[in-house]
């Protein structure tokens, strides 16, 4: 049996409210991804500065700081 359009009213008002609370939550995840993401670009930009400061500062002997293998080898 069809609802009558004010049950119907309703429960699209219903239905509206849950989706804008969704897209409310879904708004505060995506900001606060995007602020991790920035900050993981900036520490990895920083890293890469750190480690081509470190490279220059080495002296000439040749070796790559990546191929070295760990002190416990």
């Amino acid at each position: 049996m069809p609802k009558d359009p004010q049950e119907r009213m309703t429960e699209l008002e219903i239905q509206l409210a849950h989706v804008q609370r969704l897209y409310e939550q879904l708004n505060e995840v995506v900001t606060e991804q995007s602020g991790r993401i920035d900050l993981l670009e900036r520490r990895c930009h920083q890293l890469q500065t750190q480690y081509k400061e470190l490279k220059e500062r080495q002296p000439e002997s040749g070796l790559d700081p990546l191929d070295e293998k760990p002190p416990h080898y």
